[in-house]
Parts: structure tokens; C-alpha cells; sequence
């Protein structure tokens, strides 16, 4: 500066010899006016600025036209007056200066050396005006100004460079309007011309590093390409070393190089490269004292990065400093100044966040206030007005979300509208806008439920992933939202595509944001949220543990003070609780309570979560209440969920919830105190809740069902009928509604069966048959059967809901209907397997296209259900389950739903074929009483209402004996005895037998006696073929050897002295294994293909003499026998044969009845789901001796009849016999040898091949307890299933 004070006082001097009419005055005018013009830009004083001004406006005066320096003076004040405007806003200096540099360029005719210099004064000019107004024109114009003036600087010219770097300028802002990608990359290669033109030592090689480094970053914002991200800081790197210390650019190379290392900080969340950019911000700040022109830059720059700090770390003195920094830099741009509107956004910005910490309304009233003087500054076509729409748009949501006031959420919409269009299409913004429009109409859709505004949300949120392309550095936002937006979507139709899709795309967007990434947290905690919603739906533990693993990653990334940290608690906190309500493992329930307590204290009085809180931890206390009975537990819920509710006024969003939440709460409190004041609030509040989810919100299911609950209650306090005809008219309305999802409707259904149960109404069948075509539905959602397996063993499987409503029908005398939904609710699994391999001949004979199509689906669709998923998942380094495990399971789900919905359409293109109108549905009774064609079929019914004994007989209605009405209590009990007796087996086997048949009297003397009996008067002849389905856990019972029922010779005999038994699972079950496609018929004696598969060992030492037994003068017989019996070639081989015997160990698996299997060679295993995966057409019959083949564990479903006998019987076998238990080793030969003695038998019997087996068992049997030492244990263990 003193060299600039000297140079300035000797030019005083100079002109003071250059009195008026001096030929040299203009001259030394114009050099004093350059020299003050150089102190303001040291200085920033305004004075010198004016000064120059004045002194180049006398200069001209002294140079009229003619005067070859007159074109000069035009150029100088040119540059004084629009640096003026740069200072003050003025638009008159602006225009002035274009002015000033037209007559300038009219001065430099074709062929003036100095031409080139004012086409680019010029174009500099008109570009800072169409920064103002936004006038293509003027940026066009500008663009070819720089064209002219680079034609003019021919290679090796000396400003050939700089004029590269105006036109790299010009075109990389055309690019910024318009997107087209040929601007930038036209602007960087201008760039790279430019600097390969400063060599090292060159006074412009830092200006063109900048230039350069500013360009490339831009492209790493369009495409990600992190290179460009890492070229950028390194040429701004190289640029500060060229700026040493007392530079007057070094603080704008500080600046330039802050900004790039911030990116990089927003893309890997390093907080070493956030920290550096708030250090060089400083530095950069500290070189522009008070006064320098472009110390509020320095200001705001500093403003956002220590902003940033605040986002990721939570210091509230951080966000304070921004927002002072802010104010500051707004001061230093007064009404008028052309950068006022972006000081007064930023302002805006700042105190809009410090609300969102304090709910201090001052603050997002003032952003509003801000955002609003920011808009007015930007008039139609200022190129920043689309900004101003969305940041005010935003804020107005955000009001909206405090008050419930439409006005703002409707102009946030109309804002977001009018910066969409000033964004047109390959605007580098317009991403944006489609996303915060997007979110706009979504939280329309919220309060109105208004479809259209979801649909055009997702339509939106697709629109604005396409333009962010894989690389892109946003694409991960856009996975994002669009996921949320999908995910709502689900929730309104319950479409599982949506919401496998919004679990995918979460997925992506994890993937997209790696260990350090700003915003991983959160995607750990939308892509938990996701899968605790597929979860909701499957009941899948997997998803829920998942979930919770994801939350308590997301909480590891938000530490004491960060503002999201309270969402992470709450969230961590429903998960937990939801584990609880799984396993009621009260350390869940606890540290849910714990976690929403935590929540709380971080959403002070003011807050706007603070009423979420007050309902999750009301929740939380509440549910420990009925766990322990504590009344301050109850007592606190409903005071929070009172003060919830005050901060939920009228048109808040959350308002419906808080009703719900505390009409539940007084409930409760008037189930423990009779209170009929707490009924009635909750009947209100209930009501309440009904008004604000209207018929089409995803919700109106359940509060129809609490309202109707809240009715029956009040009908058994009152005896008023009109309640109890509200109460069913709600249950069946929410039952019904489509717009819930399945599992929520089907516990409805289930409510509406019970209450219409209890007292008597008409409407009880109809709620039951809803209800098991519910049950069924809820199967489809999941792609295998282990999954569908976990939701029908889960707490809400519903395992007596076929047993209880049979059992209402037969209480109201409709037999054949009680038959019907016994089969309907039973055994799902199998049934619909079932529905996938059914023959199609008969329609391929009238649409031979559509059975292939149906048969191609049905194949996928039994590939996918039958495919494992028992591999457990992996654990990360971050103790989140690991991406590829899950993907696998998220790409089932959505490839089920896929074939799911093309089934759909097949098959109703079926049923709407003549002759196939039932393809598929539930059998009717005429059907299904096909079953009993060679011998009657006794249901066991089993409910906790009443158990009957239901006989099928082909050629007459159904008869039904109801057994005593405490056997609900003692046939679960007769299967606990059993199960103690069989405990004593190698013990006590006399203790053993003795409890065995005290089991077997009693089933006599309780239900065998009297079924017997009725077959007597039905006709049915001793020694022929009867068959049992006992439901539920009655499936346990040896039903085929009650007795004694009477005593010959002193010698007991049972049932199976006087009838052949079977068993079936299902009557559908029986009635396929009759319709064989094997060559056999009544008088066909071929010879079976019989496999052998045996497995000898230590405790099974007597395997080699059971196998040579059967295999003894047969060379029909192939064995595969130790080292031979590997699972493949068992599955192999199984293929050519129609019989087989397996003689081996049986395994059963207690958690997961799929994983039961035989084992082979090498602790091989052929498991029952393996199994599962085998078509065997031709096959005929299976004897499983072997231990457990039809054991089943706790860990099944009720009613499922998964075992390994059922599985055999499913790829194909017509005919099974299995044991019930573990079996006898030495009793493998004799049995062996018995029973093919009688299968293969020359005499004529009633029945050839496979179906001599069941009698052949039965004779084998009886041969078998004549041995000596026979225990009772070992000759009931086998049993006949199927044909």
C-alpha cells in the first residue's frame, strides 16, 4: 500500500502542473483515476471508488470525439462505474457501463489493435447484466463478444489466454442455465488452453489454476466422477502456493480451495477436509479486514461451513456463529447491493435450522420474513428467482408442519410449481425442484389423502433420479426420496412391489453412501425403517433384528449433541419394544422405555418432535403396565398422551394418532377401575381418530376396529343393542377395507368373528370365511416356505382359526361348511404347493397356451417358495447384517411379488374359461367328499369352544359326533401324557407302556368308542379301510391303536384289530394321492422299481439285516447302501423308482421343522424342504423307517403337518408309512421281511402294488406285538398315510 500512497500523491502533483487547458491534463486525470481506482481494490473505501469515477468522467470531457484517446476514457469509466454497481446495486452504472463500452467498441473499428480488449469489456459487461435480469440475451451475446475478441488473439498472441478464460467463463454459465454438457466441457478444455498458455512463473498461471479447478468441480457435481473432485483441490492447491502471503488474491485462493475440500467433505464425510475449509474460510477471512469488497463473501462462506460442523456434530455454538456471521455479511450489503438477496436466503437458512433445534417460532417466522425480501430482490428473469421460490416454499412447509395450516402447505406447492418452471428442461437444478415439489405434494397427500398427490410424487421423484444418473453425487438423495415415496404408497394400498422397492432402493442409496458419509446415518435409518415395515407384514424375526441392528448403527453415528440424535433413540426405541411384543423378553421393553425417555429430554418444551415423544413413551409406559400391573405406569401414559395431544392441534398431521394413543390409554384404565367416564372419553376419542382416516387412509382399518371394540364394551356395560350392532357394523367395515393392510384386516376379521361369536349374530359365518380367505392372502406376501412358515407359527398365525370356525358351523348345524373351512385353514403350506403342480391336461385341451403359462409361473413361483433361506446372516464391521444376505432376501421378496401378480392374472383368465369357473378356489364339499370314496374320513375337530368328531362319507352328508366338552383341556393333555411316557422309553419301559396305554383307554373310552359306533350305523364293515385327520395338536395321537376295546382270550385288542387305519392330513391331500399318473390299475401285477437307501452304524447296527430282508430273492430291489447314499444320488435315483425305503436316522430340527431331514452318508442330510423340491410323478410308494419321519416339533405351526412323511408324500408318494416316534433297531428286519412278505404276496388280495400297504402294515403289526418282549411303544409307532 505505500508504494500505492507514494504513487498516488506524486500523480496529485503531476496534475497540479497540468493547471486547466493543459494539453497533458486529460492524461494526467486519467492516471490518477487509475491509481485510486487500484487503492479501493486494496482498500475497499467507497471514497476512492467515487473518486476515480469523477476524475475518469473529467478525462473524457477533455477528450471529445476525434481525440484518439477519447476510446480510453470510454473503457476506464466503463470499469470504475460498473465495479460501482458491483458496490452498490445500482442498475444506472450498470447500464452505464454497457453504454460506455458500446461507444468503445465503436471507437476500434475491424483491424484496431485494441478491438479484442473491448469485445471482452463489453462481453463482461452484458454477462454481469444478465446476472441481474437473467436475460438469455445477454449471456448469449456475451458468449459471442468472447468468441470475437478470441478470433482477434491468434495463437501465440499475448492475450490469447485471457481471452480463453472469458469465453471458459461465459460458456460454463450458459451451462448453468441450460445444462447442456457441451458448454462445460467446452469450458474446461477453454481452461486447459488457457493454462497451458501461463507456464510456470507466468503472473496468470494461479488465476488459471482457479479457473481451471472451478470448472472441473462443477462437472464432479453433475457427474460424480470423484477424479474431477480431486483435480479441483489440487489445482486450487497449486493455485495457493502461487498467492504467498501480502497477495491481494490469496484470500480469494483460501476461499476457492475451502470449497473444494468442503465438497469432498460432503461426499466421504472426512471431518479432517470440513475442518481445513473452516480453517482456510478463516484465513481467507482475516486477509479482507472491515472494508474490503469482498469481506461479507468470507463471511458467508464461513457462515456454511461452520454450519455444516453444526449438522454433523451437533454444537449448538456453531449454528449461533453461522447465524452471527450471516447477519454480519447481510450488513455489509445494504438495500441496494446486487448480493443483498443472497445474504438475506442465507440469513434466512440459518435461523430456519435454529428452529428446527429450539421450535422457537421467532426464528421460522423471521426465514419466512427473510426469504420473502429475498424473492422481492429477484425480479422475473433474475437467474437466482427459482432459488427464492424454493427456499420460501420450504419454509412455508415448515409452518405448515408446525399449525396445521393449509394456506402454507398450498403455496409451498404453488412456489415449488413457479420454480419448476423457470428450471426447464437440462437446467442443472431441475432435479431439484421435481424432488422438493415431490415432497410438497406427498405431505398434501398426507392430510387429504388425495391419491393423485401421492402418484404425481413418485412420477416426480422418478423424474428427478433420471437425471442424476449412477455417479451422480446426488443420486443417493434421489434414492431416497423416491424410496419414502414409494413406501407411503405401500402403506395406502398395502402393494408389498412398493415396498420391496423402497427397500431395494434404500439399499442403493447405503451402498452410495460408505463408512464417513454425511448422510449414511440416515440411510440406516430409512433402510431400517423399511424392513421393520416388511416385517410388520411377514413377520419375518430376520427383518426385525435387522432393523434393530440398523437403528443402533445409525445411532453410533449421531453423538451426544447432534440434532438427530433424538430421532435415532425414538427410532431404536419402537424397534426394541417391537422385539418385545415378539419374545416378551422385558429387557426389550425396558430399554425402549429407557431410549424414548432419552428422546424426550432432547425435545424440550417448544421442540417440534416433542409431542412425538410424549406418545412414543407413552406407548412404552403403557405396555409395561400390562406386563407388570403397575398404575403409575398407566397413569403416566395417559397424562403424556394427554400432553401429546395439546401439541397436536386441529390440522395437525399427528393429531389422529394422539386420539388414538390416548383413548387406548383411559381404556385400559377403565378395564382396571370400571371408570365409565374413562369409556366414554376413549368412545370419543375414538370417534375422533375415524373422522381423520376417512375411507381410503391406510389406518381406517384400525380405528374402525377400536372404535368397535370401544361399542361391544359399552353394549356389555349397558345392554344397549344399537351398540352392539355399531360395534359389528364397525368391525366388518374395517375387516372389509382394502385400503389397510392384509394382517391388520385379518386381526379385524378375527375381533368381528369373536364378538359376533359370543353373542350369537348373524354375521358370525361371514366373518369367519373372511378371515380364512385372510389368513390365506397374508401367505402371499412371502417368496419361500420358511417365511411363510415363521408367520403361521408367529404370535399372530391364527393356529385354531380353521378348528374355531368349523366348530361355530357345526354348532349352528352346517356340517358340510364346518368341513369346508377345516380344509381351507389347514395346512396352508401345503395347500397352496399344492396349487402350483396342479395336472393341467384337461385345460390344455381346450388353451394349451394358457397351461403353459400357467405351469411356467407355477414352476418359478415353487422354485422361489422351496429355495433356502437358512444361511444366517453376516455381520459387518459396523455390526450392521450385511448387504448381500439381504439383498438376496430383498430380491426374492420382489421377484415373488412379480410371479405373485402374474399367477394373478392367469389364473382369473382361467376362471374365466368355461368349466374352470373354481380353478383354484376353496373346494366345496362335494368335492372334498370325494376323499372318503374307499372309506370314511373321521375329522377331528379340536377348538377351545368345542371338539367334535366329523365323519365323511362318500354318498351321504357329513355326521358329526360332539365329544365331551372338557376334551378342548384333555386331548392336549393326553399329548403331554404321551410325550412324558415316551420319555421313559429306554428307562422304564414299563412305565413307558403303562402311560401309553392309559392314553390310548382314554381315547378309546372319549372319542375312538363312539366314532365306532357310528361307523356301525353308517354301515361300514369291520377290516376295511378307515381314515383319520385329527387337527391341531390332536396330530400326535395314535388314534389307530385306541383301545383296548375289548379283551379275547385275555388278549387286548384294538382298534386296528377290528379296522385298517390311515391317516391324511387334508382330504384335498387324499383325493391327490388317488389320481395317480403311474401305469397301475386294479389288475396290473408289474413289479415295483423299490430303492433302498440304507445307513448303518453304531446304534443302528440291524440296518445291513433290514435291508437284506428286502432285498432277498427280488432283483427289483437296488440298494444305496453307506458311502453310496449321498444326498444327490438318492434325489437321482428317487426319479426311477416308485417305491422306496429309507432305513436310516431321522432327524428332527426344533426351530425349524424344513430343516428335518433323513441322514445319509458323510452326515449328508436330505432335508424335508430338499424334499419339497422333487416332482416324482410316478412315484407310488415310501416306507420311512426311520426314527421321527412323522414327528413334528414345537417349533411347527399348528395345524401345518410339516414332517418328513407329509414332504414324501407331496413330491409324489400316494402311499407312506412312517413312525410317530423314534424307532426300534431291532425291530427293522422283522419288520422288513413282514410287511414285503405281504406287499409282494402272489395270492389275490383286494388290492394290488401300493395299496396293500396299509393293510399290509396292519398285519405286520399285529404279527410284530406277538414278539417276545414287545412293548406297547414299539408297534403303535407306525402308521399309514395317504392312499
Amino acid at each position: 500500500m505505500d508504494d500505492v500512497e507514494d504513487s498516488i500523491a506524486n500523480l496529485r502533483d503531476a496534475l497540479d502542473l497540468c493547471p486547466p487547458g493543459h494539453p497533458e491534463r486529460s492524461a494526467s486525470l486519467s492516471d490518477l483515476a487509475n491509481a485510486v481506482f487500484t487503492r479501493f481494490e486494496q482498500s475497499g473505501r467507497m471514497g476512492d471508488l467515487e473518486e476515480s469515477i469523477v476524475l475518469n468522467r473529467v478525462a473524457l470531457e477533455l477528450r471529445p470525439p476525434g481525440n484518439p484517446d477519447r476510446s480510453s476514457s470510454f473503457n476506464n469509466l466503463a470499469i470504475a462505474v460498473q465495479t460501482r454497481f458491483k458496490q452498490t446495486g445500482r442498475m444506472e452504472d450498470l447500464e452505464e457501463s454497457i453504454a460506455l463500452n458500446r461507444d468503445a467498441l465503436e471507437l476500434y473499428p475491424p483491424g484496431h489493435p485494441h478491438r479484442s480488449m473491448s469485445f471482452n469489456n463489453l462481453a463482461i459487461a452484458v454477462q454481469t447484466r444478465f446476472e441481474q435480469t437473467g436475460r438469455m440475451e445477454d449471456l448469449e451475446e456475451s458468449i459471442a463478444l468472447n468468441r470475437d475478441a478470441l478470433e482477434l488473439y491468434p495463437p501465440g498472441h499475448p492475450h490469447r489466454s485471457m481471452s480463453f478464460n472469458n469465453l471458459a467463463i461465459a460458456v460454463q454459465t450458459r451451462f448453468e442455465q441450460t445444462g447442456r454438457m457441451e458448454d462445460l466441457e467446452e469450458s474446461i478444455a477453454l481452461n486447459r488452453d488457457a493454462l497451458e498458455l501461463y507456464p510456470p512463473g507466468h503472473p496468470h498461471r494461479s488465476m488459471s489454476f482457479n479457473n481451471l479447478a472451478g470448472a472441473v468441480q462443477t462437472r464432479f457435481e453433475q457427474t460424480g466422477r470423484m477424479e474431477d473432485l480431486e483435480e479441483s483441490i489440487a489445482l486450487n492447491r497449486d493455485a495457493l502456493e502461487l498467492y504467498p502471503p501480502g497477495h491481494p488474491h490469496r484470500s480469494m485462493s483460501f476461499n476457492n480451495l475451502a470449497g473444494a475440500v468442503q465438497t469432498r467433505f460432503e461426499q466421504t464425510g472426512r471431518m479432517e477436509d470440513l475442518e481445513e475449509a473452516i480453517v482456510l474460510h478463516r484465513d481467507a477471512l482475516e486477509l479482507r479486514p472491515p472494508g474490503h469488497p469482498r469481506r461479507s463473501s468470507s463471511f458467508n462462506n464461513l457462515a456454511a461451513a461452520v454450519g455444516t460442523r453444526f449438522e454433523q456434530t451437533g454444537r449448538i455454538e456453531d449454528l449461533e456463529k453461522a447465524i452471527v456471521l450471516h447477519r454480519d455479511a447481510l450488513e455489509l450489503h445494504p438495500p441496494g447491493h446486487p448480493d443483498r438477496s443472497l445474504s438475506l436466503n442465507n440469513l434466512a437458512v440459518g435461523v430456519r435450522t435454529r428452529f428446527e433445534q429450539t421450535s422457537r417460532m421467532g426464528d421460522l417466522e423471521e426465514a419466512i420474513v427473510l426469504h420473502r425480501d429475498a424473492l422481492e430482490l429477484r425480479p422475473p428473469g433474475h437467474p437466482l428467482r427459482s432459488t427464492s421460490f424454493g427456499n420460501l416454499a420450504n419454509a412455508v412447509s415448515t409452518r405448515f408442519g408446525q399449525t396445521g395450516r393449509m394456506e402454507d402447505l398450498e403455496e409451498a406447492i404453488v412456489l415449488h410449481r413457479d420454480a419448476l418452471e423457470l428450471r426447464p428442461p437440462g437446467h442443472p437444478l431441475r432435479s431439484m425442484s421435481f424432488g422438493n415439489l415431490a415432497n410438497a405434494v406427498s405431505t398434501r397427500f398426507e392430510q387429504t389423502g388425495r391419491t393423485e398427490d401421492l402418484e404425481e410424487s413418485i412420477v416426480l421423484h422418478r423424474d428427478a433420479l433420471e437425471l442424476r444418473p449412477p455417479g451422480h453425487p446426488l443420486r443417493s438423495s434421489s434414492l431416497n426420496n423416491l424410496a419414502n415415496a414409494v413406501q407411503t404408497r405401500f402403506e395406502q394400498t398395502g402393494r408389498m412391489e412398493d415396498l420391496e422397492e423402497a427397500i431395494v432402493l434404500h439399499r442403493d442409496a447405503l451402498e452410495l453412501r460408505p463408512p464417513g458419509h454425511p448422510n449414511r446415518s440416515m440411510s440406516f435409518g430409512n433402510l431400517a425403517s423399511a424392513i421393520s415395515t416388511r416385517f410388520e407384514q411377514t413377520g419375518r424375526m430376520e427383518d426385525l433384528e435387522e432393523s434393530i441392528a440398523l437403528n443402533r448403527d445409525a445411532l453410533e453415528l449421531y453423538p451426544p449433541g447432534h440434532p438427530h440424535r433424538s430421532m435415532s433413540f425414538n427410532n431404536l426405541a419402537g424397534a426394541v419394544q417391537t422385539r418385545f411384543e415378539q419374545t416378551g423378553r422385558m429387557e426389550d421393553l425396558e430399554e425402549a422405555i429407557a431410549l424414548n425417555r432419552d428422546a424426550l429430554k432432547l425435545h424440550p418444551p417448544g421442540h417440534p418432535l416433542r409431542s412425538m415423544s410424549f406418545g412414543n413413551l407413552a406407548n412404552a409406559v403403557q405396555t409395561r403396565f400390562e406386563q407388570t400391573g403397575r398404575t403409575e405406569d398407566l397413569e403416566e401414559a395417559i397424562a403424556l398422551n394427554r400432553d401429546a395431544l395439546k401439541l397436536h392441534p386441529p390440522g395437525h398431521p399427528g393429531r389422529s394418532m394422539s386420539f388414538g394413543n390416548l383413548a387406548s390409554a383411559v381404556r385400559t384404565r377403565f378395564e382396571q377401575t370400571g371408570r365409565m367416564e374413562d369409556l366414554e372419553e376413549s368412545i370419543v376419542l375414538n370417534r375422533d381418530a375415524l373422522k381423520l382416516h376417512p375411507p381410503g387412509h391406510p389406518d381406517r382399518s384400525g380405528s374402525l376396529s377400536n372404535l368397535a371394540e370401544d361399542m361391544h364394551t359399552h353394549f356389555e356395560q349397558t345392554g344397549r343393542i344399537d351398540d352392539l350392532e355399531e360395534s359389528l357394523r364397525l368391525y366388518e367395515e374395517g375387516a372389509d377395507h382394502v385400503f389397510s393392510n392384509t394382517l391388520t384386516r385379518l386381526r379385524v376379521a378375527v375381533l368381528w368373528a369373536s364378538v359376533a361369536r359370543l353373542q350369537r349374530h348373524a354375521s358370525t359365518l361371514k366373518a369367519y370365511r373372511l378371515a380364512l380367505s385372510l389368513l390365506e392372502s397374508s401367505l402371499v406376501i412371502s417368496p419361500t416356505v420358511q417365511m411363510q412358515h415363521k408367520i403361521l407359527s408367529g404370535r399372530n398365525g391364527y393356529p385354531t382359526l380353521a378348528s374355531d370356525a368349523a366348530s361355530y358351523a357345526l354348532e349352528v348345524g352346517d356340517l358340510a361348511q364346518a368341513v369346508e373351512m377345516l380344509e381351507q385353514g389347514r395346512a396352508l403350506i401345503w395347500s397352496q404347493m399344492r396349487g402350483l403342480r396342479t395336472p393341467m391336461d384337461r385345460l390344455a385341451g381346450v388353451d394349451e397356451d394358457l397351461a403353459d403359462r400357467f405351469l411356467k409361473i407355477s414352476r418359478e413361483l415353487e422354485s422361489l417358495a422351496t429355495s433356502s433361506e437358512s444361511k444366517p446372516l453376516t455381520l459387518d464391521t459396523e455390526n450392521s447384517v450385511t448387504g448381500a444376505s439381504q439383498k438376496l432376501v430383498d430380491e426374492m421378496y420382489v421377484r415373488k411379488r412379480r410371479l405373485a401378480s402374474e399367477l394373478e392374472v392367469i389364473v382369473a383368465e382361467i376362471r374365466a374359461t368355461s368349466g374352470f369357473e373354481d380353478f383354484l378356489r376353496p373346494r366345496r364339499f362335494s368335492v372334498l367328499q370325494k376323499a372318503a370314496v374307499e372309506g370314511p374320513v373321521i375329522i377331528i375337530s379340536h377348538s377351545k369352544y368345542r371338539s367334535d368328531a366329523l365323519t365323511v362319507v362318500h354318498d351321504r352328508p357329513p355326521v358329526n359326533i360332539e365329544l365331551d366338552s372338557d376334551f378342548d383341556d384333555h386331548g392336549p393333555s393326553l399329548v403331554g401324557d404321551l410325550k412324558t411316557a415316551l420319555q421313559k422309553a429306554e428307562t422304564e419301559p414299563e412305565a413307558c407302556d403303562a402311560g401309553i396305554e392309559d392314553v390310548l383307554d382314554s381315547l378309546w373310552n372319549r372319542v375312538v368308542s363312539r366314532v365306532v359306533e357310528k361307523l356301525d350305523e353308517l354301515g361300514v364293515e369291520k377290516h376295511t379301510r378307515i381314515w383319520w385327520c385329527p387337527t391341531s395338536t390332536l396330530s400326535a395321537l395314535p388314534f389307530h391303536a385306541a383301545g383296548p376295546i375289548r379283551i379275547v382270550d385275555r388278549k387286548r385288542k384294538y382298534l386296528l384289530d377290528d379296522y385298517i387305519s390311515s391317516y391324511t392330513p387334508t382330504l384335498t391331500a387324499l383325493i391327490n394321492a388317488r389320481q395317480s399318473n403311474t401305469e397301475i390299475t386294479r389288475h396290473n401285477t408289474r413289479r415295483p422299481r423299490l430303492l433302498v437307501v440304507a445307513l448303518a452304524d453304531e446304534s443302528l447296527p440291524k440296518v445291513e439285516k433290514e435291508y437284506r430282508a428286502i432285498q432277498e430273492g427280488r432283483d427289483f430291489v437296488k440298494g444305496l447302501v453307506r458311502e453310496q447314499a449321498t444326498r444327490e444320488a438318492v434325489i437321482d435315483d428317487l426319479r426311477n423308482h416308485d417305491w422306496v425305503h429309507f432305513a436310516c436316522h431321522g432327524q428332527l430340527d426344533r426351530e425349524e421343522p424344513f430343516l428335518h431331514a433323513f441322514q445319509l452318508f458323510d452326515e449328508d442330510r436330505l432335508t424335508l424342504l430338499k424334499i419339497m423340491q422333487s416332482n416324482l410323478p410316478n412315484a407310488e410308494f415310501a416306507f420311512l423307517s426311520a426314527c421321527d419321519s412323522v414327528g413334528q416339533t414345537v417349533g411347527s405351526a399348528r395345524g401345518e403337518v410339516l414332517h418328513l412323511a407329509a414332504a414324501i408324500q407331496f413330491c409324489g408318494f400316494r402311499s407312506v408309512i412312517g413312525t410317530m416316534w423314534a424307532m426300534a433297531d431291532d425291530d427293522g428286519p422283522f419288520v422288513a421281511k413282514e410287511f414285503y412278505k405281504r406287499m409282494f404276496a402272489e395270492e389275490d388280495l383286494p388290492e394290488v402294488g401300493f395299496k396293500r400297504s396299509a393293510r399290509a402294515l396292519r398285519e405286520m403289526i399285529q404279527l410284530l406285538r406277538r414278539r417276545r418282549g414287545m412293548t406297547v411303544e414299539r408297534w403303535i409307532n407306525f402308521i399309514h398315510i395317504g392312499a
